[in-house]
């Protein structure tokens, strides 16, 4: 805000500011302010030549944008300003440490400050009044912030909801009255949670079963008319739908103690609220999302039509680096190479380039003949077709053990979190991102394999028997010889962790994904189900094939 002013009269720039709580007081409010610093002026014989105008930051905020900018120009060289004028200490500063790093900076460059409802003598005790002043506004507002972090943290034990964006899916409802002050819960609000159902089910199976990415997500609600109350969606909002704690059935309601410190997840108040979403596709989300993330997987990997890649390696000893694509005559054909050899040249590796016409049928022959044949699959499995008493037992201490595991995933995933939240550790370390993403799957492999142990455990219509163990063969070998590209390649994810490329072809993969799988048929009406790479990673339950 500019203001005109005649020539050779003492100058001063003018400071605004209110934070979020002050917003509804008459003597701060912006306007309020900006017509007292104009009257002080005028009184004063000093020229206000601007209005820096700061709405909704706090006193003990260093990090001011227009504060800060006011600082630099009126500490200028060419000294444009002979005071900075404020309504009080309060909007200035409400932190000791500021105030006098402030008035320092501003007294090397000859500029004074001037309030308009204190007044400081222009002298050493004026000083110290000032500070005096000062320190007794912060005292004050970081009592208020005790006070305030007190009464959120009783309205969460008490199971109410704290304030704050309510979360799409829900809307709060006042569920009692205690004097002027209204208790609210969260209810589902259908026509809300409906669009979070979908959302969810389009990262997990996508409208074909490929998972889709939060754009094509975004993409796809906004071109069906579907809104986020009447805004429209994107990539940041789904990723932060996508991530919610609430829709799991319970969110932190306070993380904080008095002082503002972030306390251990076991002194966290959690509040209750109506589950929207299960644990188990929740955390398939996830981990599906942190192995699609740019930084963890290439765009051309996620999305590219080569079927082998991100699972083929250098089997040569010693190397083991993975295999790219590469181009040969004149564009056509395609084989795969070894990284090692692109980045370095042909004497770092001796691992020899395979086409990709001729190694992709021969895998999904391999693998459709020697993996999902019945004789060989029912071996595979007969862990888990054994119903004995000795067996159930055996599963029920693995289900324990599996869900003890899965707690201290989560803990452990929740503890990155934190850190990234208080600043000690950054989202962008690639060591963060990678552990995030290895947590993630973690747990999905986890839940997958408590999923199975308890299907194995009920009689229920998911039980896994010789006849589904059957029917997933055939099912899945008729998708790999006759199914489309993106199908097959689905599978070969879904089913092989690793192909060694080198004198011999050696492929590898999880015992307990061929589970998973067999489970997913069980529950199917016949159809090929949504495969997943991530299923299982259990050391003790692989299968080969050479």
């Amino acid at each position: 805000m500019k203001i005109d002013r005649p020539a050779n009269r003492p100058r001063a720039y003018g400071y605004v500011r209110v934070s979020t709580a002050e917003q509804a007081e008459h003597k701060t409010s912006l306007r309020q302010q900006k017509v007292d610093l104009q009257n002080c002026c005028a009184k004063q014989g000093i020229d206000l030549i601007e209005i820096f105008v700061e709405p909704g930051l706090s006193g003990s905020d260093w990090k001011r944008p227009e504060f800060n900018r006011m600082l630099l120009l009126a500490t200028g060289e060419d000294h444009p300003v002979d005071y900075i004028v404020a309504a009080d200490m309060a909007r200035l500063a409400r932190d000791v440490e500021l105030i006098v790093t402030t008035q320092g900076q501003l007294k090397r460059a000859g500029v004074k400050c001037l309030f308009a409802y204190q007044t400081f003598e222009d002298s050493h005790f004026g000083m110290l009044h000032q500070l005096l002043t000062g320190w007794q506004d912060q005292d004050a507002i970081v009592k208020a912030s005790t006070n305030t972090r007190r009464g959120l943290r009783g309205t969460a034990e008490e199971g109410f909801w704290p304030g704050g964006t309510v979360p799409l899916g829900y809307e709060s409802r006042t569920v009692e009255i205690r004097g002027k002050k209204e208790k609210k819960k969260l209810f589902i609000k259908e026509a809300e949670a409906r669009i979070v159902r979908k959302i969810f089910d389009l990262a997990e199976r996508g409208i074909d079963g490929t998972p889709m990415g939060g754009r094509a997500i975004a993409e796809y609600l906004n071109k069906r008319g579907y809104t986020r109350r009447g805004g429209k969606f994107h990539n940041s909002n789904i990723a932060g739908i996508l991530s919610r704690p609430h829709y799991l059935g319970e969110f932190p309601g306070n993380k904080f103690d008095e002082r503002g410190n972030l306390l251990p997840e076991d002194e966290w108040t959690m509040v209750e609220c109506p589950q929207l979403i299960s644990k188990e596709k929740f955390d398939h989300v996830a981990a599906l999302r942190a192995t699609r993330a740019p930084r963890n997987t290439a765009p051309r990997i996620v999305n590219g039509p080569t079927l082998l890649i991100d699972i083929a390696h250098c089997g040569v000893p010693n190397c083991g680096a993975g295999m790219t694509v590469a181009t040969g005559g004149s564009g056509r054909y395609r084989y795969y190479k070894c990284n090692e050899r692109t980045n370095r040249g042909a004497s770092s590796c001796s691992c020899p380039n395979v086409r990709t016409d001729k190694l992709d049928p021969l895998v999904m022959e391999v693998v459709a003949e020697k993996i999902f044949d019945q004789d060989n699959l029912e071996r595979l499995l007969g862990r888990v077709l054994d119903t004995s008493d000795d067996a159930r037992k055996r599963k029920r201490l693995e289900l324990q053990q599996c869900e003890e595991r899965i707690v201290e995933a989560r803990k452990r995933l929740s503890n990155l979190h934190d850190g990234i939240e208080i600043g000690t550790i950054s989202a962008r370390d690639p060591d963060i991102a990678s552990r995030i993403k290895e947590r993630r799957a973690e747990i999905d492999s986890l839940n997958s394999t408590a999923n199975i142990l308890r299907q194995q455990l009920d009689r229920g219509p998911a039980k896994i028997t010789p006849t589904a163990v059957r029917k997933f063969g055939k099912i899945v070998r008729q998708n790999l010889i006759h199914g489309d590209s993106d199908v097959r390649q689905r599978i070969a994810r879904a089913f092989i962790s690793c192909i060694r490329i080198g004198s011999r072809i050696e492929i590898e993969g999880e015992t307990a994904a061929l589970e998973h799988g067999v489970a997913a048929v069980a529950r199917s009406k016949g159809e090929l189900p949504t495969f997943d790479r991530k299923w299982c990673g259990r050391e003790d339950s692989n299968f080969h094939g050479r």
